[in-house]
């Protein structure tokens, strides 16, 4: 008696093990691979992605999700070496903080375990408002009109500055430094030609604008 049971009752398991057939046409569940170490990059009204991608070659796209699955983004697989780094960029988005998930998609439009990730902030005009300029300890011109600029310690928020002037040729110029520079020299002309592309002597001092902070 207690084997008839005994077979009864693994009767029963199999049977609730095979239930769910019906429910997908009598195909199994296929998972595509998923994406590691995703990463988000915070941004003025953008967001930048990166991940390894998985190693599973039926993976054709990823797709990003926010505002509960009612916005998303597609992204071409383009490798499937999880020792390189794909990336995307979620433009347009309001200053605000977002949840996102991450799927990896195949070409039968099978679906992957979310890759989530939470409270992952856009900056905007809101924050900007917030910003410090870096103080300055001191700038000049030498005798050849070459300015020179001695910066305090930035902030712990604080990338870079942006210094706008203008130059004898009268247009505005535009000139980038890093939060770790501690001194910036030659900043309108020699190797800051890219930026700075006029002729010596390059600015006069009462137009120096010190420093703008923006995000990027």
């Amino acid at each position: 008696m207690a084997a008839i049971l005994l077979l009864g009752g693994l009767s029963a398991c199999d049977k609730q093990a095979t239930d769910y057939r019906e429910y997908l046409g009598e195909k199994e569940k296929v998972y595509p691979g998923v994406m590691r170490q995703l990463e988000a990059m915070p941004g003025r009204d953008r967001i930048r992605f990166t991940w390894h991608p998985s190693a599973d070659p039926s993976v054709k796209t990823y797709k990003i999700t926010w505002n509960r699955g009612a916005s998303s983004q597609e992204v071409p697989a383009t490798s499937h070496d999880p020792s390189q780094t794909l990336t995307a960029t979620v433009n347009g988005l309001a200053e605000d903080s977002y949840d996102f998930q991450v799927y990896a998609l195949d070409g039968a439009g099978n679906v992957s375990v979310p890759a989530p990730l939470s409270g992952v902030r856009s900056y905007g005009a809101r924050y900007e408002s917030g910003l410090r300029n870096r103080g300055v300890i001191s700038k000049w011109f030498e005798a050849d009109q070459t300015l020179v600029i001695q910066w305090a310690t930035a902030d712990t928020v604080h990338t870079g500055s942006r210094i706008i002037y203008t130059g004898l040729d009268g247009r505005e110029q535009t000139v980038l430094t890093e939060a770790d520079e501690a001194e910036t020299r030659d900043a309108a002309k020699g190797n800051r030609s890219a930026y700075c592309p006029v002729t010596n002597p390059s600015v006069r001092p009462s137009t120096l604008s010190m420093p703008q902070n923006r995000i990027h």
